[in-house]
C-alpha cells in the first residue's frame, strides 16, 4: 500500500514539474502568449477615442506657432517633421505618420502578427486592438481602418472570443 501511494505521489510531483517547465517555456522572452478573450472595445466611440492625432490638432494642443518658413515648408511638402514634441503618433496633412521613437515594439519573428492579417484571421482582433487602436493609429478617414473597426465591433457585439496574442514581456505571468 505504501508503495502505491509513493508511486502516486511521485507521479503527481513529476506532473507538477512538467507543468512548471511548460509554463515557463510558453512564456519565455522569445515566444508569444495567447489567451482566449473578448474584445476590449465595444463601440466606435471608444475606438475613435484613440484615433490618430492630426498635425493641426497637435500644433494647437502643444500651443505652437509655426514660422512663415515652417508654414511654407508644410504647404509645399505636406509634412513638417521635427517640430512637434512627439508623445503619440501624428498624421501630417499629406498622410505621412510621424511616431515617437520606439512607439511600437518590434514584432518577434514567428509571432502571429508578423504576417499581414485580415478579419478572417483570429490573430487580427488582438493585433487591431494593440497595434492600431491602443497605439493611437486608428484613422477614421481611412476606409480600411473603418472596415477593420466594423469587423472588430461585429465580433464584440456577437460576444465572440478570439485569441489575445502578445509577447512574453508584456503579458505573461512572472517566472
Amino acid at each position: 500500500m505504501r508503495s502505491r501511494q509513493l508511486q502516486q505521489f511521485m507521479l503527481l510531483v513529476g506532473m507538477c514539474g512538467l507543468l512548471t517547465v511548460s509554463a515557463q517555456f510558453a512564456c519565455s522572452d522569445t515566444t508569444t502568449c495567447a489567451q482566449a478573450r473578448g474584445a476590449y472595445f465595444s463601440s466606435m466611440g471608444e475606438i475613435q477615442g484613440n484615433q490618430i492625432e492630426t498635425f493641426d490638432r497637435a500644433v494647437d494642443r502643444q500651443g505652437l506657432v509655426l514660422t512663415a518658413a515652417q508654414k511654407s515648408t508644410l504647404d509645399r511638402d505636406g509634412q513638417l517633421f521635427g517640430v512637434l514634441k512627439l508623445d503619440r503618433p501624428v498624421k501630417h496633412p499629406n498622410g505621412t505618420v510621424e511616431m515617437p521613437s520606439g512607439w511600437l515594439p518590434e514584432i518577434p519573428e514567428g509571432h502571429p502578427w508578423a504576417k499581414p492579417l485580415t478579419p478572417t484571421d483570429d490573430a487580427f482582433y488582438s493585433w487591431f486592438e494593440e497595434r492600431v487602436v491602443d497605439a493611437r493609429l486608428y484613422d477614421p478617414t481611412n476606409p480600411t481602418h473603418v472596415e477593420w473597426a466594423n469587423a472588430y465591433l461585429a465580433k464584440a457585439a456577437a460576444g465572440e472570443t478570439f485569441t489575445g496574442w502578445s509577447w512574453a514581456a508584456a503579458t505573461c505571468p512572472p517566472k
